[in-house]
Formats: structure tokens, C-alpha cells, sequence
């Protein structure tokens, strides 16, 4: 570390940038303030807290990781600014405790940034990362709360957590010890020892069967989508690793089953599904709250009615699962459009900082076999000297090729 680290470039950028986030938050505050809405006493707290706690995590990147791409926290910030000012327009009792969970949000973000540098620690801890995500899946399931039909959360000093986004952060350290390790056998169609050809599925087994123990937990859960997000991260992790198409194709059967099989065996997976699609068979009942989000939408046009200027209660769950309906009516289409284009650049910026990652020690796999341009050599032999030089190794044929991408 060196006075030059503490004033990287990136991490200027990213100050730069989190200006705009706490630009959004000031406007929020006063807009709030002026409209027809009661917002917290503290709002001054909140907001004061949350601008700290966004400072402190640029600091501690200053310290843990100079050279960090400066876009990805940067636009976290901003979509939690964003969330934030939701929250103090539609549920104002909830806003210290959002700021709470941001300052320890931030917190964690040090402490996962710091085991970051440290690959070796956390592959230590592959199968225990699994072994707990089983066991916290079990613990919910035991001692978990039902609501609206799905028992995923755990009541926890008058705090309601839901355990499923802790289990998905100790899966992904499961799968990528598991691939950082298996990666490259997986991607191999077959292993030769000697004059013994192998298959590489058996390798699988660990992944496969904490896949399914966790699938089977989630559906005693009764927690369709957070099976369907475990199913899209495993295959999307297990392609990335070794670009072998049957295990995308197996992860798209795997989805399509256990949707259909959710949606028979559970009453309120079809009563949602069913709402969705056609929310105005029973628009007074199951279909009233899809019928007011599109209402709402329709009101915001592109500039919006203002925030605190709109009419999001007239929605059930607009502080929770129908945000996104209050942010378009109260900020229109521009300001919906701009929350969802953050959301493709944290995405984008995700992609970025993967493809600068060093590979994993111990060898790495490419997706997809490429034809590179060999080395050519001339022999100084009189049989070979001035004849056409040979490549020293041949691009395989298409279907050779589709063979092992397959």
C-alpha cells in the first residue's frame, strides 16, 4: 500500500461518480419534503447515514483494493439511493432500519472485498460454503414464518430476514471453488489415462447432489423463484467454466421441470402464474394488483407525476414486490427506463471485472477451442530446407469442433 494506491484513479472515479448518487438522494429529500407526504422526522439521519456509509465503503477500497474497476459500487450506490427513496416515500416507518441494513451492507461489502484478494482462503471453504447453505435452507424450513404462502423468512432480534439471499452468496462460493477446481476436467469431453477414455460426468456428482438437495429443500419452502434464480446460476456458472453446451441444455430441462412441477403441486404458484397472465378475469381479486400496477405505469407517461406527487397506495405490495409500479407512475418512463439501465450496467460491469480475474491456480479451461496461428519452423535438413513449412498443429475440423462444444 502506498500514498499513490490511496489516490488511484479508480477510486476518484468512483468518488466522481457516487456524487450523483447522493445528488439523487438530496433531490429526493426535498422533493419529498415539499409534496403532500409524511416522511421521517429523521430523515436527516437517514440520509446523513447513508452518504457516510457510501463514503466509507469507497475508503475501504481505497485500502483493500486500489485498482478495482470504479463503475460497480458506484452504480450499487446509486440503486440503493434509489431504493432508499422509495422506501422513505412508501413505508417511512421502515427507513431507519433501510439506512441500518445499508451501513451493514456496506460492512459486509468490506469484509467480501478484502476475502476477494484472498482466493486460497475461500477455496478452503468450498463444501463448508455448501454444507451451510443446506443447513441455513433446513433452519428456515424448522423455524422459518409463512408469508403469502412461502416460508422464507427467519424472525431475528424483531427483524425480518430472508435467509434465501445469504443461502445464494454461499452457493456461488460452492460453485466457484467447485468449477475452479473441476472447471477444466468438466470441459473435457472425455479423459484419456493410457489407453483408458473416461467420462467426466462423474465429476458432477458433488454439484448435481447439492443441486437437487437444494431444489428439494426450496420446494418444501414452497420458494419457486428462488429455485428458479439457484437452477440459472449454477448452469450459467457450469457453461461460463466450460463452455460445454448439454450442460446448459440439462439446466434448461432441469427448469422447465421443476416450474411445471411448482406449478401444479402449489395452490399460490398458480394463482400468481394464472393472475399474471390474465389479470382481468379477476380484477377485484387476484388480478386487482397487476391491474393497478399497469394503471399506475400508464399514469407516469415518460416524465412521471413527481415523487410524492403520484398514487402508489392504491397498490397492495407497492413498497415490496410492486416498487418498480411506484417508481414509473411517481418518476415516468425516463426514470423506470434509467433504474433498469443501471441494473444492465452493473451487469456489464460484473462481466468486465470477470474477464480481468486471473485464472484459478492449477490450470484453466477455455470455453471454446480456437484455431490459433502456430509457430512455423524450417528445418536446416537439405530433404527440408526451402520446402513449405508445416503448421505444428491443425484446426480441427467443424464438426470436430461442434462435437466438443457439445
Amino acid at each position: 500500500m502506498t500514498p499513490r494506491d490511496l489516490l488511484a484513479r479508480e477510486r476518484n472515479t468512483e468518488l466522481f461518480l457516487l456524487a450523483g448518487a447522493f445528488a439523487f438522494i438530496a433531490l429526493a429529500w426535498r422533493s419529498l419534503g415539499a409534496a403532500p407526504v409524511e416522511i421521517p422526522a429523521a430523515t436527516t439521519r437517514i440520509v446523513s447515514q447513508f452518504v457516510l456509509s457510501a463514503l466509507a465503503g469507497n475508503v475501504a477500497l481505497r485500502l483493500i483494493a486500489p485498482r478495482a474497476p470504479a463503475n460497480a459500487y458506484a452504480i450499487c450506490c446509486f440503486l440503493t439511493s434509489a431504493g432508499l427513496a422509495f422506501v422513505l416515500r412508501l413505508a417511512p416507518d421502515s427507513a431507519q432500519d433501510q439506512a441500518n441494513w445499508i451501513s451493514i451492507g456496506v460492512l459486509a461489502f468490506a469484509v467480501f472485498a478484502y476475502l476477494g484478494t484472498r482466493h486460497d482462503l475461500l477455496r478452503r471453504y468450498t463444501y463448508t460454503s455448501g454444507a451451510l447453505a443446506l443447513a441455513l435452507l433446513v433452519f428456515t424450513g424448522v423455524f422459518g414464518t409463512t408469508i403469502n404462502g412461502a416460508r422464507l423468512w427467519v424472525n431475528v432480534a424483531g427483524q425480518s430476514i430472508q435467509t434465501t439471499e445469504l443461502i445464494k452468496l454461499l452457493l456461488v462460493l460452492f460453485l466457484a471453488g467447485f468449477l475452479a477446481e473441476r472447471g477444466a476436467v468438466l470441459a473435457a469431453p472425455a479423459i484419456k489415462l493410457g489407453n483408458r477414455t473416461y467420462s467426466s460426468l462423474p465429476y458432477l456428482v458433488p454439484l448435481v447432489a447439492l443441486l437437487l438437495a437444494t431444489i428439494a429443500a426450496l420446494a418444501l419452502l414452497k420458494d419457486l423463484g428462488s429455485i428458479a434464480l439457484l437452477v440459472l446460476l449454477a448452469v450459467s456458472m457450469l457453461y461460463v467454466s466450460t463452455g460445454r453446451a448439454r450442460y446448459l441444455a440439462g439446466g434448461v430441462a432441469l427448469l422447465a421441470v421443476t416450474g411445471l412441477a411448482g406449478y401444479f403441486a402449489f395452490d399460490h404458484a398458480q394463482v400468481r402464474v394464472d393472475a399474471w397472465l390474465n389479470p382481468g378475469d379477476d380484477p377485484a381479486g387476484t388480478g386487482y394488483q397487476a391491474m393497478q400496477a399497469t394503471y399506475a405505469i400508464q399514469a407516469g407517461g415518460i416524465t412521471g407525476q413527481g415523487l410524492g406527487l403520484g398514487q402508489p397506495e392504491t397498490i397492495p405490495a407497492a413498497a415490496t414486490d410492486y416498487v418498480f409500479s411506484a417508481v414509473a407512475e411517481e418518476l415516468g418512463l425516463a426514470g423506470a427506463f434509467g433504474v433498469a439501465l443501471l441494473y444492465v450496467l452493473l451487469l456489464y460491469a460484473g462481466l468486465q471485472a470477470s474477464l480481468r480475474a486471473e485464472p484459478p491456480t492449477g490450470g484453466s479451461s477455455a470455453p471454446v477451442s480456437r484455431c490459433s496461428s502456430p509457430s512455423r519452423r524450417r528445418s536446416s535438413s537439405p530433404e527440408t530446407f526451402g520446402s513449405s513449412p508445416r503448421p505444428a498443429s491443425r484446426c480441427r475440423s467443424s464438426a470436430t469442433a461442434a462435437r466438443a462444444w457439445w
